[in-house]
This record gives structure tokens, C-alpha cells and sequence, in this order.
């Protein structure tokens, strides 16, 4: 039974979500005998609905994205017909998608298990073999996967910078000539800059499944977001079939609001004291907690001051070691270790930034604690989702900031639970996103005039691209002349490629590394860098050899950057009036200086100097 305990007067509103009963169809006749048998085996004698919908479409050869809720079953309703087709046809090969490496080795192991389902179950022809490609795949596994597995696990940034590039490879070009699937999880991720990017890759990966005479269909999976099928055209340019009527079950939630008390000053707590407060209350009641934070260096504050409380529970009883942290920076191996301690019970709660929203597969949990609004309604859905995936009502708390539309949501919380998500955006056509993939387009084949209708701007590149001395043109078609690594000139998620590691001079181990922005901002000198509740000081901070090398240390306080903001309009477009407020767009310059840093106590953020 969860209570809110001493907090009961922080809870400003209450939102019930009713539950939802299943609604089931029956396993579709066409589907292969040996799925059929391996569904029986795992005791499914029918779908749910939106999986059987699915699944029909994607049989009768339609390209379809499916947007329902967390732990719906999307990830079957979408392996089965791509499974269905690798059994009739042993040559066949799918890629499958995903955003981060740590979901692609997650959904790999539920795909081995179905596999190696199919194989006890006697499935005639090629056996079903997968295996995760990316930049941590030993260079012995990559070679298996490329000679022998049908389902290659990868990510966008893998494929636009390993797998395209090296087509002409021996046993490379065999993946593109029998490519069938291409299964894109997470869909919603897709957008903005990352979108842009990620649509034109998939105009130079479906550019080079037409020179080797394939064709693939897509098969992709959303969360709630307003334009599923529009995002999907947009990014796989075809159109697309949608199924968003959810059958899966619900047991129903309830989002509770929370609004920090008033100091002395009028200045309400910090979400950061807040939580620190509540997930160690959460985890001593025993309630399966994730608390998600708005940064990394929030998810170390709220780790640190949480695990000093857990550490006195009862007066001198340790249960710090209940509570775990996960957030980008941590290797691959502590990730890992944190997700399975979650769901075999070694941990009751974490404390993550947005790398845990991804349909990961943590357990069941009870709770989750936002610390404060994600910023889109399908964020803040997803991670509601987060709980209650075995069916039983789970409860959210939503803490808000002190920012404006925290405080907007404070007033009128209706205008977070009534409204449908946002639409998600993408410009595939931004012409900086495009020179960047028709150099690489050039670099893996040649360019020629057909080439126009996948890039309206190529006409204007290519000049551009001639008088940098980078093509050139041979019988109405456009050799390239530049560097032999174009597609590595750029990031599909526009991040600094420029990277720093941070050192343990003590152990000689590498925490962790980060971009220079990222650098300067958390590991110059005198620092004190969080990684898992430990701190550490920076000694040095080695500009030329990219590398900061730190100490552990025991003090009672961490470091802030202290950060100058200056916007300057640079031109103004149009003006217009919201409300009673005049809204201008247009042009405007943003400089951010570091000017130095503050020393803030834990638990009660004071600053010191």
C-alpha cells in the first residue's frame, strides 16, 4: 500500500488513470507452425489485439508503426512476421535498430531466447542466429555476424559510420543484397537534429539497397507521440500503415503532484533536496522506486545524499546498497550490472536521467519519482511507463521546479493528463544535414542525377563539393575525391566528437569520458567529479593529451559551474501576440562563459566560495 507519509502536504493534486482490461484476437492463421508452437510454449494461445493487427499488416507486405503503451508486447508483434520471413527464406537478412547500445543488448536477449524456442521446437531450414554490431562487438563477432547471423542488431550511428561506409567489404555487400526488415524501435526518439540526420541516412541506406537490388520493408515502434505515421514517412520516406488501438492491460495509475514547501526567502526547495528526501523514505517503506532527474550531475546529488540517509536507517542499519544510479558516462559493464540488479531484487530503486526512459527491461516497479517535467508530454508518458508493467496499479510523482511551465503545471495540472502528445519534428531537408550525407553518399557510390530525388538540394552541392576539390564529374556522374572517411566527418546526434577521459590516478582506471564542453564544465581543475555516490577531485586537466586526472576523495561538497548567459537578437522575423505576453522570432546569438565555480554542502546546498 503505498502512503505518502510525512510528505502528505506537499501533494497539491491527484490523478487517477482507470485501468484497462485486455483486449485479445487470435494468433494469426498465416503465421508460421514453428512461431505458433514456440507462442504455446510460452503458454500464449492468442495476441493481444494491436500485436495481431500487426502483425496481418506486416504479412500482407505493408510498411506499419505501432504506438502503444509501455510493456504492451510491441517488441513480439514485430519480431514474429520478420522471423516468419527469415524461416521461408534462409538467404534473408533484418537489421533492427535501436537508439542506444544498451537497448540493442537488452532486446537481445529476449530474441535469443525466442530463437533458441525455435530450435527445440524442430524449425526446418536455416537456423535463427543474431547478434548486437556496434562499437563495442569484438572484431571476431563482428566477422560472425557478418557471415553467418539474419538479425543484425545496430545502432544509426554504427550504421552511418561502420556498416554503410564498408558495403563493398568481402561478406558486407551479402547483408545489403538480402536485406528484407528494417525494424526502428523507439521511434519517437527520432527528431529534431537526430531526426534530420537520421532521414537522410536512410536515403543512403535504401540508395544502397537499390544498387544491390533489395528492397526492405519497415517495421517500427513509437511511443505516444500526436504524428506516429507522419514521423515515420518523414524519416523512411514511404508511407506507412499505423496501429495505435492498445490491447494490452492496465492495472491504472495515479500521478500524484508535488510542490516543494517555501523557505524563509519565499524560494521554494530544490527538487534535487526533495527527492533526496523522498527516494530514501520510498526505498526504507520498500516500494521499487526509479527516480528520474533532468542531469547527470542531479542523479549523482540525489544518489550521494540518498545512499548518507539510507546508510542510518533505524539508527545505525545499512541499506545504502539498495539504491543504484544509471546515467550516460557509466561503462557499458556498470550499466549492465544496474539493470540486472534491478530485476533479480539486489536493488530497490534508482536514480536515473532520461537514459532509463528507452523500453529497457528493469522489472517490475512501483514508483516512479520525476524530478520535474521532462519537457514534451511523451516523455513525461513514457516514463510514467516506466511502472506498473506487470499489470498492478503503480503511482507516479510528479515534483516541480521552480521553472514557468513547472509552475504552470502546478496551477493547472489538466493541461499535462488532457492533452495528447506532442508532434514530433523533423526537417530532413535542412541543407547543412544534407551536405553531410552527400559527401557520404559520394563516398560509397557515385553520385549521378537520379540521386536528385532523394536530396532536392544535391543540384546546389554538387558545384560546392567540385570547387572544394572533393568530386569529380566522369560521364554525367560524380566521383569522390576528398578524404577516404566522410561519413566520420560528422555526428548523427550532433555532439562534440572532440572527447576527454577521465583517469583514477590511484587505480589507473578510466571513469569515464566526455565531450570538451562537458569537460570544462565538470572536470577542470579543482573539481569534484560524482561517478556512482563517489568523489572524486580533478588534479589536472590535460588539455593537449585530452585527459583529466582525478582522485578519490571524502568532503562534504560538490562543485557547480558558475555560468554567464548572454542573448543578443540578432534580427527579428515577425511579432506576434500570445496572451498578454508579445512572442518575436527570429534570429539571436547565445554565449555561455564559464566564469568559475561554486563549492555547494551536500544535503543542505550552501554555497562556500
Amino acid at each position: 500500500m503505498f502512503e505518502h507519509g510525512r510528505f502528505a502536504d506537499r501533494i497539491i493534486a491527484t490523478h487517477d488513470i482507470a485501468p484497462r482490461e485486455a483486449q485479445y484476437a487470435a494468433i494469426p492463421a498465416s503465421l508460421h507452425p514453428a512461431l505458433h508452437e514456440a507462442l504455446s510454449q510460452r503458454g500464449i494461445s492468442q495476441l493481444y489485439s494491436h500485436q495481431a493487427e500487426m502483425i496481418e499488416l506486416a504479412l500482407a507486405g505493408k510498411d506499419v508503426v505501432i504506438t502503444t503503451g509501455t510493456a504492451s508486447g510491441k517488441s513480439l508483434a514485430f519480431l514474429l512476421p520478420v522471423l516468419q520471413t527469415l524461416m521461408e527464406d534462409p538467404s534473408a537478412r533484418a537489421f533492427l535498430l535501436y537508439p542506444t547500445k544498451a537497448l540493442a543488448r537488452d532486446q537481445l536477449r529476449a530474441i535469443l531466447k525466442l530463437a533458441e524456442e525455435l530450435r527445440a521446437g524442430g524449425v526446418g531450414g536455416r537456423r535463427i542466429e543474431a547478434g548486437v554490431y556496434d562499437g563495442d562487438t569484438p572484431p571476431s563477432q563482428r566477422t560472425r555476424i557478418r557471415d553467418r547471423a539474419n538479425l543484425v542488431l545496430t545502432n544509426p550511428d554504427m550504421l552511418n559510420a561502420g556498416l554503410i561506409p564498408a558495403h563493398g567489404r568481402q561478406g558486407m555487400n551479402h547483408l545489403f543484397r538480402n536485406v528484407r526488415y528494417v525494424v526502428i524501435d523507439e521511434l519517437h526518439t527520432y527528431r529534431g537534429a537526430f531526426g534530420a540526420h537520421f532521414s537522410n541516412l536512410m536515403r543512403r541506406f535504401l540508395r544502397l539497397c537499390k544498387h544491390y537490388g533489395s528492397r526492405p520493408r519497415f517495421l517500427a515502434s513509437s511511443a505516444t507521440i500526436a504524428n506516429p505515421a507522419e514521423l515515420a514517412e518523414a524519416l523512411c520516406h514511404r508511407p506507412f500503415s499505423l496501429v495505435e488501438r492498445d490491447g494490452s492491460p492496465s492495472g491504472g495509475k495515479t500521478v500524484h503532484f508535488w510542490l516543494p514547501p517555501l523557505l524563509d526567502d519565499d524560494v521554494r526547495r530544490s527538487v534535487v533536496s526533495e527527492m533526496a528526501q523522498l527516494v530514501p523514505y520510498l526505498i526504507e517503506k520498500k516500494h521499487k522506486t526509479i527516480a528520474f532527474t533532468r542531469s547527470r550531475k542531479e542523479t549523482e546529488i540525489v544518489l550521494k545524499e540518498s545512499r548518507d540517509k539510507l546508510a542510518h536507517v533505524h539508527g545505525d542499519h545499512d541499506e545504502s546498497h539498495l539504491l543504484g544510479a544509471y546515467r550516460g558516462g557509466y561503462k557499458p559493464s556498470e550499466r549492465r550490472k544496474v539493470e540486472q540488479d534491478l530485476i533479480e531484487g539486489r536493488l530497490l530503486g534508482v536514480v536515473s536521467t532520461n537514459a532509463l526512459e528507452l523500453g529497457i527491461d528493469i522489472g517490475s516497479l512501483e514508483v516512479v519519482v520525476q524530478g520535474g517535467f521532462p519537457g514534451t508530454r511523451a516523455s513525461f508518458w513514457q516514463q510514467l511507463g516506466r511502472a506498473g508493467r506487470r499489470g498492478d496499479r503503480a503511482h507516479a510523482i510528479v515534483m516541480l521546479a521552480m521553472t514557468p511551465i513547472d509552475q504552470y503545471i502546478a496551477q493547472n495540472p489538466a493541461w499535462l493528463m488532457d492533452q495528447e502528445a506532442e508532434h514530433a519534428v523533423v526537417d530532413p531537408d535542412n541543407l547543412a544535414v544534407q551536405l553531410a550525407h552527400i559527401r557520404s553518399a559520394a563516398g560509397e557510390l557515385p553520385l549521378t542525377i537520379d540521386d536528385a530525388a532523394l536530396w532536392p538540394d544535391l543540384a546546389e552541392v554538387i558545384p560546392v563539393l567540385m570547387e572544394a576539390g572533393e568530386l569529380r564529374e566522369v560521364r554525367g556522374t560524380w566521383h569522390w575525391t576528398g578524404n577516404a572517411f566522410p561519413a566520420g566527418d560528422f555526428s548523427l546526434r550532433n555532439s562534440d566528437g572532440d572527447r576527454f577521459k577521465i583517469v583514477n590516478r590511484i587505480s589507473g582506471e578510466t571513469l569515464t569520458e566526455m565531450t570538451r564542453p562537458q569537460t570544462y564544465r565538470e572536470a577542470h581543475t579543482r573539481a569534484v567529479y560524482l561517478h556512482d555516490g563517489v568523489q572524486y577531485l580533478v588534479e589536472e586537466l590535460d588539455l593537449v593529451g585530452h585527459c583529466a586526472v582525478v582522485v578519490p576523495v571524502d568532503q562534504n561538497f560538490y562543485t557547480q559551474p558558475d555560468v554567464r548567459t548572454h542573448i543578443e537578437v540578432l534580427v527579428t522575423q515577425e511579432t506576434a501576440t500570445v496572451g498578454v505576453s508579445q512572442g518575436n522570432f527570429g534570429d539571436v546569438r547565445v554565449d555561455e562563459t564559464v566564469v568559475g565555480y561554486k563549492m555547494l554542502q551536500f544535503h543542505n546546498h550552501q554555497n562556500h566560495g
